[in-house]
């Protein structure tokens, strides 16, 4: 069954700047449980990784184009600060709303907060992160992308069947972004954009 989308949902949802916040409030506090003291180092190198790049990312004069000539619509991401991929691939949906918020309203959700979302967006049959899904005003999904290009995404399957653990992965994945510097992201949003438009 479909997922049905609401004003609620997007009401409810985080701004980028919220979300970024929320990191650093996290961060700021005394772990709780092993679970969250797991998590804080990936939190940590996130919210670097994505102040860095919310002012040295470039939008292509291609993925402008494509954005200017669609309609309006809202950027739903499912996603997590202690995702590296989402340190990764957000802070450009971030990057395009503010060149143009007459086109693009980013917002975002929790993954672990919003399991129904969640499931209706699974990659694999697993719950991988960020998803985007694209929604035109009445809520009804244009375009989906996530949770890694796809390039990427085959390389990291390779990758695990020759016994990669986390921490061999990790590395890997983070050298194959530096070197690849969006461009195989916004090649893939033009072509998902130029679907719906």
């Amino acid at each position: 069954m479909a997922f049905h989308y609401t004003n609620e949902l997007i009401d409810a949802a985080l701004t980028y700047p919220n979300y970024c916040k929320q990191i650093k409030e996290t961060l700021d506090c005394v772990p709780t449980d092993a679970a969250s003291e797991k998590m804080r180092p990936y939190l940590t190198v996130n919210s670097a990784l994505m102040e860095d790049y919310d002012k040295s990312y470039r939008v292509s004069d291609s993925l402008l184009d494509a954005v200017n000539l669609s309609p309006s619509t809202t950027w739903l991401v499912i996603t997590e600060g202690w995702c590296g991929d989402a340190a990764f691939n957000v802070p450009l949906f971030y990057v395009l709303e503010q060149l143009m918020p007459e086109k693009v309203k980013l917002r975002l959700v929790l993954r672990d907060n919003n399991p129904e979302i969640m499931d209706a967006h699974l990659t694999d049959g697993g719950r991988s992160i960020p998803k985007l899904i694209v929604l035109n005003n009445d809520l009804k999904p244009l375009g989906f992308w996530g949770p890694r290009p796809a390039g990427l995404q085959q390389q990291v399957k390779l990758w695990k069947d020759d016994g990669l653990g986390l921490k061999e992965l990790i590395p890997k994945v983070h050298s194959w972004y530096n070197a690849d510097k969006t461009r195989t992201l916004q090649q893939e949003l033009i072509r998902m954009i130029r679907h719906y438009s």
